[in-house]
């Protein structure tokens, strides 16, 4: 099981929004951190193109962390870790999708934007035409279930047509559907939430998930 979050982008100059393709980047900032000054570092490292056109990029940087401990005899209220993100930058769909939960997909692609000339905002996907989808034109090889605020779940075939599907999206109930059908050589489940969180309980290949989202975004 793994999460992905997907985001739109917007090139402030788009003149430069190539820069971003180098081999590598580093940044350095200073820091206060238990009454000394920390150099944090942040590496950018450039690494394959897919055969769809997405480039791949490893973020190492080093975060900040609140936490209560003792070194050597002395309490200290902060540590520094390392953080690892994977992320795919499609510059001509304009599209940056983050391997990675949600949280740690809002740090990661903070990174990208804080750097970049770019604006980034989470892409949600067309969940209703996820479920019209999966319960119209693809009936014979999708298997849907909706998941709603109360915990009440509807699942099965035609469930948009019935009068409590009408009722729980009039009330703004819905939260997010989970859906099961063929892609390619493999059944695929996942959920979709209604800010736009993909959850895989397949397992994918990054390559096959690129595909997978492209997919999503053509609904």
């Amino acid at each position: 099981m793994f999460s992905v979050s997907c985001f739109d982008v917007t090139p402030i100059n788009q003149e430069h929004i190539g820069e971003i393709v180098r081999e590598a980047h580093h940044f350095q900032e200073t820091q206060r951190v238990n009454n000394f000054d920390e150099n944090l570092d942040t590496y950018i490292y450039a690494n394959e193109t897919s055969p769809t056109g997405y480039q791949n990029y490893r973020i190492v940087t080093d975060e900040v962390i609140d936490y209560r401990a003792r070194v050597k005899g002395e309490f200290i209220d902060q540590v520094v870790k390392q953080g690892l993100y994977e992320i795919y930058y499609h510059p001509d769909r304009r599209r940056l999708v983050a391997l990675c939960r949600k949280d740690d997909a809002f740090k990661a692609t903070g990174i990208f934007e804080n750097r970049f000339p770019m604006q980034l905002e989470k892409h949600r996907f067309n969940i209703l035409g996820i479920i019209d989808d999966s319960t119209d034109v693809r009936s014979a090889r999708f298997d849907v279930k909706i998941e709603t605020v109360t915990g009440v779940s509807l699942k099965g075939s035609g469930i948009n047509n019935t009068q409590y599907y009408a009722n729980m999206l009039s009330s703004g109930q819905l939260t997010g559907v989970i859906v099961t059908y063929d892609h390619g050589d493999k059944t695929v489940t996942f959920r979709v939430s209604v800010d736009g969180t993909l959850l895989f309980y397949t397992n994918l290949s990054e390559y096959e998930c690129l595909d997978f989202i492209d997919m999503l975004y053509a609904i």
